[in-house]
């Protein structure tokens, strides 16, 4: 078999991959509606409320223009080419966002005396950070723009607030950090992977089925006593349509019940033998005419009744041979 593309698949994977980004951005969003409301209820009376309104609108703007993001990308005819841009763009609405959720340890950080909702806001920046490390996955490049503007705040509020004091802070922010890097390269790695995989089977796939579909000879995947699968040029071989040959009975193709038994008794010994099948035997068309077909086939794999059958209708070679005998 011919060496795969390796670059049309790499292609055709980073291709898929900024797609799956995409995808996931609903879901992200439901969830930054959901924090942004819980957020707007529990600094309704601890912050100004001017600033409360203006963060809440910029938070919801943003996600506004991240779903016209999503909506332009699915409805515009994505290449290869092209798709590096849109994660660019992905990237730049996730910075904003984080931005945004940065500014919960600035102007709307709670005051002292609302140490409940100080750490509300602490653990909603963690949490948020982490389902942000969770949906962006797959782009180390989104993944930091969000990351970034979100936790640094946080660990130069802590910082700058808490002098001396904020070393074990700061520690346990890093921490949390290299954990959210650690997850996040782990779901790149594996997703990126199965990605691959992925397409390196569809390609093969699709390579196999453009053969079987052009086969200049009839080809016929049959389990037991069934056809499974056939090809075009099997159907013509036959005067059958593909989708009356599927389910098909194998005894239904042959002249006769003895020479179908006898294909199976050939094929099975063949078989437990590991060695490939061949013989000759009349087939009947739709019409009732006969031919004669010479099979080869294969069993697809140990464990499994599937056999694959090239097919090639043989008739002028054995008339030939016959009229050869003959004359001799």
């Amino acid at each position: 078999m011919k060496a795969m593309p390796s670059r049309e698949i790499s292609d055709d994977a980073e291709k898929r991959r900024v797609e799956m980004l995409f995808d996931s951005l609903p879901s992200s969003v439901v969830v930054a509606l959901i924090s942004v409301f819980l957020c707007f209820l529990v600094l309704f009376d601890t912050v100004d409320l001017g600033i409360l309104k203006a963060w809440t609108a910029f938070m919801l703007s943003v996600l506004a223009v991240r779903v016209w993001i999503w909506y332009m990308f699915g409805s515009t005819d994505r290449q290869t080419e092209t798709v590096r841009r849109w994660e660019w763009l992905f990237a730049a609405g996730a910075f904003l966002t984080g931005l945004g959720w940065g500014a919960l340890f600035g102007p709307l950080y709670a005051p002292p005396a609302h140490a409940d909702a100080q750490m509300f806001i602490a653990l909603m920046v963690v949490i948020t950070a982490f389902t942000g490390t969770v949906f962006l996955a797959l782009s180390h490049m989104t993944f930091w723009f969000f990351i970034a503007p979100t936790l640094l705040p946080a660990i130069a509020h802590y910082a700058a607030s808490l002098g001396h004091d904020a070393q074990w802070p700061v520690i346990a922010a890093a921490c949390c950090i290299a954990v959210f890097i650690i997850v996040q390269r782990r779901l790149y790695q594996s997703t990126t992977a199965n990605l691959k995989r992925s397409t390196e089977a569809e390609f093969l796939l699709a390579e196999q089925q453009a053969i079987f579909d052009s086969s200049p000879m009839g080809i016929a995947v049959i389990d037991k006593k069934q056809v499974v699968k056939c090809n075009a040029r099997l159907g013509e071989m036959l005067g059958r349509r593909i989708q009356d040959l599927t389910s098909s009975h194998l005894y239904n193709h042959f002249v006769s019940a003895t020479e179908a038994d006898q294909f199976l008794v050939d094929s099975t010994a063949a078989f437990d033998r590991g060695h490939l099948a061949q013989g000759m035997y009349r087939m009947r068309r739709a019409d009732g005419t006969q031919f004669w077909a010479e099979l080869s086939g294969r069993k697809m794999r140990d464990g499994m009744t599937h056999s694959v059958w090239m097919i090639a209708d043989v008739t002028l070679r054995v008339a030939n041979e016959r009229r050869a005998n003959k004359r001799d």
